[in-house]
């Protein structure tokens, strides 16, 4: 079986090699730094790179499960791993390939900070925030729209969550769906003080507009 100390060493490995990586990077030297991170990888996941471009995230998701639970040190490696190369990536003109390395880097992302163990990363949400504005403009899967949801709540950013909202609603055949989740999540935060609401970019008249709008919703398809 493998052990906790096995893992550790592992990622302390990894991490010597990500100065290299990212030397390689600003050196301009994208094929070495691209090698460097296949092989960091396959280190981290037991999986050949060509294999993992085939896997889904919920796929990946589970070579990062050790005897039922996500290990945040690896998962917060690999999710680094697919970002800096989200960048190499960028920096050679391969734009729709930057934007799927970083989709997949702020699922992991998203993914350590949802299971309560991100005090395992120092820098998540600087990392977490990065990525969004990278992919603000983009298209993003339903999946992490929820992701997005759900970590902008728990963090009180209120208007972020609205932008998630926003977007999740205006996808075709989402809406009735979601909306007995968003009506929940806009008389929840609805008991909350106006300085509360405030300090997450909102106020309680433009909440107040939102859920009549949702409920409309709701009986429009009554």
């Amino acid at each position: 079986m493998l052990t906790e100390d096995y893992f550790m060493r592992m990622i302390n490995q990894v991490l010597a090699v990500l100065t290299q990586i990212l030397y390689h990077k600003e050196a301009g030297q994208y094929q070495e730094a691209q090698v460097l991170i296949d092989q960091s990888l396959e280190q981290l996941l037991g999986v050949r790179p060509n294999l993992l471009k085939q896997m889904d995230d919920a796929s990946l998701l589970r070579l990062l499960t050790t005897q039922g639970e996500l290990d945040p040190d690896r998962l917060a490696m690999v999710a680094e791993l697919y970002k800096i190369e989200g960048d190499l990536l960028l920096a050679q003109n391969q734009k729709q390939e930057a934007i799927l390395e970083y989709k997949r880097s702020l699922t992991l992302f998203l993914e350590i900070s949802l299971s309560g163990k991100y005090q395992a990363v120092s820098n998540l949400d600087d990392r977490i925030n990065e990525l969004y504005r990278k992919l603000f403009d983009h298209e993003l899967p339903v999946e992490i729209r929820y992701q997005l949801f759900d970590y902008y709540e728990k963090r009180g950013n209120y208007i972020k969550v609205e932008e998630q909202i926003s977007n999740l609603l205006n996808k075709d055949g989402q809406v009735y769906e979601l909306l007995p989740v968003i009506i929940t999540y806009y008389e929840s935060i609805l008991n909350l003080s106006d300085k509360e609401l405030s300090a997450g970019g909102v106020t309680r008249l433009q909440l107040e507009e939102s859920l009549d709008s949702a409920i409309g919703l709701g009986n429009g398809n009554e």
